[in-house]
């Protein structure tokens, strides 16, 4: 019996923390859509919408005060000036049919971007939750939270990924009204996006420079991934840093920047294998102890940048000696 007690006043102090917690009764705003009925007179029951100055229109009394008014008080706001007019009304219900003043915007790598309304706006992870979740390929670690505060914008950003391993979902941001979260797709996502639109097709070859024992340009093999690649540049040198390998990924539009902890990989399985496109190229540096050498890569990107150009160059050149001339008739 004593236990029974002990665990009754736990539900009942559990139920008290939570009701100290909440933000009170719903105050009603501008956008959110009412329903307003009348027990005692149904034909003046009406669905209006709050407009911009906070009022709504009613059949018999005309403009009402609603925005910033729970719905209890504006029942009896109500009350209070029709039974002026029709004495024999003495109750009216208000309920918020949408909640649209309460609107938060979810854009970029998740199933269902778009507007969602809540009674109570939840936290961001509930957000990308009632959203469908966030797709496979989304960067949960650069979430951002986009809020305009009396014209001005500001961006927070949010490693939602860290929270969620932490367990503390305590420190995320509280979200407010008409803020917008952006999750982007991670340089995987990227890479795979860029991919499957084939706006790029380069050379057969790949580049791989720095802390591997045969550097230079690689024929690039049907779908040899990133691990092979190396393995064909003679494998690394015990100065590397594997932790910090990135790939730049060749589009006609814009290059990706792609990071690579092999470590990591090779303690745990992740990432996942990375397959070579044409024209990627590695760059594996130093460890930092190593100054001079950790450098080159920086050295060596616009030499390599050079070189691709001028290789694009050389080829658009050649290309239009060859080409048939257009115009003229037979």
């Amino acid at each position: 019996m004593k236990i029974y007690k002990i665990i009754t006043a736990l539900i009942l102090l559990a139920g008290a923390i939570c009701f100290g917690q909440s933000d009170g009764p719903y105050l009603i705003g501008i956008d959110d859509r009412l329903s307003i009925s009348f027990w005692q007179e149904p034909d003046l029951n009406t669905e209006v919408r709050v407009r911009n100055d906070g009022m709504i229109a009613l059949p018999v009394i005309g403009d009402i005060q609603a925005a910033g008014l729970t719905s209890a008080t504006l029942a009896r706001s109500i009350v209070d000036q029709i039974k002026f007019y029709n004495p024999g009304i003495s109750q009216a219900t208000v309920v918020v049919t949408e909640y649209n003043s309460q609107m938060v915007m979810i854009a970029g790598a998740v199933t269902t971007p778009g507007e969602y309304h809540y009674e109570i706006i939840p936290n961001i992870l509930e957000v990308i939750r009632e959203s469908g979740g966030a797709l496979p390929e989304a960067d949960l670690s650069t979430v951002t939270i986009i809020r305009q505060t009396d014209g001005k914008v500001d961006v927070i950003d949010v490693d939602l990924l860290k929270q969620i391993k932490d367990g503390d979902l305590s420190k995320l941001p509280r979200l407010k009204a008409k803020d917008m979260i952006n999750v982007p797709l991670s340089p995987y996502g990227v890479t795979a996006a860029l991919m499957s639109s084939q706006s790029f097709t380069g050379k057969n070859i790949y580049y791989i420079y720095g802390a591997v024992n045969e550097p230079g340009v690689k024929n690039l093999a049907e779908d040899i991934e990133l691990v092979d690649a190396i393995a064909a540049a003679g494998g690394t040198t015990p100065e590397a840093d594997l932790k910090n390998i990135r790939v730049v990924m060749k589009d006609v539009r814009f290059s990706s920047v792609l990071k690579f902890d092999f470590k990591n990989y090779s303690d745990n399985g992740r990432p996942a294998r990375y397959k070579l496109k044409p024209e990627d190229t590695i760059f594996i540096p130093y460890h930092q102890e190593n100054a001079f050498l950790s450098s080159l890569p920086s050295l060596l990107i616009p030499a390599i940048a050079t070189t691709i150009i001028t290789t694009i160059l050389v080829d658009a050149l050649s290309g239009s000696d060859t080409a048939t001339p257009t115009g003229g008739g037979e």
